[in-house]
């Protein structure tokens, strides 16, 4: 394959809308690309259209190691070749190493595409001013690019393997993961008594507030109240935030203070109080609660798949099959909350909404479900072996 002139996505502030993504080939950015994410913006959160344009990119090498620049044959508002078409589809339903790509990232990649697509036929349309006979042309070129595209892409992904659902763990896993992440533990795979500290406070916090790893990374010092009823604020991330670390941010996330009990919060006042202060670098403040022992700066998104993997792999358990990883986290969280809600048998809230918040979802939103479905399924096996044993009881009494 030819060498592919090198895409990037690279966040760049602006003079009225602060940070905004742009698509850049060898360094230059591409005009068409760059106005479809501005419209975009319009209408979609800034990660949402910073993922498109990076899936965008990936149409852009496609069409360069070809030989034939995307924008140049989009400006004809051509109707691309079946052989195109499959070409396009599956490169876009594979991973940077050749593998296949999920249905998730292959629906996505799609709906990028055909946003782009779409975007760019309306664009030289009024661009070049065509006629009545022209545009429904190119309306007819589109649509059935679109279609066959559809098409090619829905097959592929079909063929992929299903996301695989955030595994929670068990209380047993839950026991045993603790225990190992526990300071002074034996089985504790790191060394420093500062960074078992600090991964220990991670790990709770992040199952007792249902945090994102983006977000738990993003929570400052001033964000946790430990007084009487002690409290972590989980917010939006700024973007000075972003800009220090690219992959410490989620933008996901609803802005929420979240409750939490006195143990978390004790255990977090030791830490924040005896071993912070030693991962701190001389003449380096920082503000964040969480802090890497590398640079005693921010702790990134990926350490805290690091710090999970290691701690997983030094279980050595062949029966021990869960993935450890932020999203097994979080719905391990999800399944503990929705537990206790139920069991509060307090009636002036109502359960989904509380997740909602506690999650930081939207009311609406089926992650509140799909998150806690081992909860539902374990309250629904309650319900019903109990409704079996009274009938069992009641034909006994016959």
């Amino acid at each position: 394959m030819p060498d592919v002139p090198f895409c990037e996505i690279r966040m760049i502030r602006t003079a009225s809308s602060g940070l905004r993504p742009y698509l850049l080939v060898q360094g230059v950015p591409v005009i068409l690309a760059n106005l479809w994410a501005e419209d975009l913006l319009h209408r979609s959160r800034l990660n949402t259209v910073e993922n498109y344009l990076r899936d965008i990119a990936i149409a852009y090498e496609w069409a360069l190691s070809r030989g034939s620049p995307l924008e140049a044959k989009l400006e004809r508002l051509a109707v691309f070749s079946s052989a195109e078409l499959t070409s396009l589809a599956e490169r876009l339903c594979s991973t940077k190493r050749g593998a296949g790509a999920s249905q998730s990232t292959c629906t996505r990649r799609l709906e990028a595409v055909k946003s782009f697509i779409d975007f760019s036929f309306e664009h030289y349309v009024e661009l070049n001013r065509l006629g009545l006979l022209e545009q429904s042309q190119a309306e007819k070129n589109k649509a059935k690019n679109l279609r066959n595209l559809q098409k090619k892409i829905t097959k592929i992904a079909y063929q992929s393997e299903p996301p695989l659902p955030a595994t929670p763990l068990d209380s047993g896993g839950q026991a045993l993961f603790k225990g190992v992440l526990s300071p002074d533990d034996f089985r504790n795979p790191f060394q420093s008594k500062q960074i078992q500290a600090r991964n220990y406070c991670l790990f709770l916090v992040m199952l007792e507030t249902l945090a994102r790893r983006g977000e738990v990374v993003l929570i400052e010092l001033d964000d946790v109240d430990l007084g009487p009823s002690p409290t972590i604020r989980i917010k939006r991330p700024s973007d000075i935030n972003r800009e220090r670390r690219l992959d410490g941010a989620s933008l996901k996330t609803r802005g929420r203070i979240v409750p939490i009990t006195a143990s978390v919060a004790a255990v977090l006042n030791e830490y924040i109080s005896d071993h912070r202060p030693k991962l701190i670098k001389p003449k380096r403040p920082c503000t964040a609660l969480f802090v890497s022992s590398r640079d005693g700066r921010r702790l990134s998104a990926r350490t805290v798949n690091t710090i999970l993997r290691t701690v997983a792999a030094s279980l050595g358990l062949p029966n021990f099959s869960t993935r450890i990883h932020p999203h097994g986290l979080r719905a391990t969280g999800a399944n503990i909350a929705r537990k206790k809600f139920e069991k509060s048998g307090a009636n002036s809230i109502n359960v989904k909404d509380a997740l909602a918040y506690l999650g930081g979802w939207s009311p609406s939103s089926e992650s509140v479900q799909r998150y806690s479905r081992q909860a539902i399924s374990d309250r629904l096996g309650e319900i019903i072996r109990s409704s079996d044993s009274s009938n069992f009881r009641g034909n006994e009494d016959d």
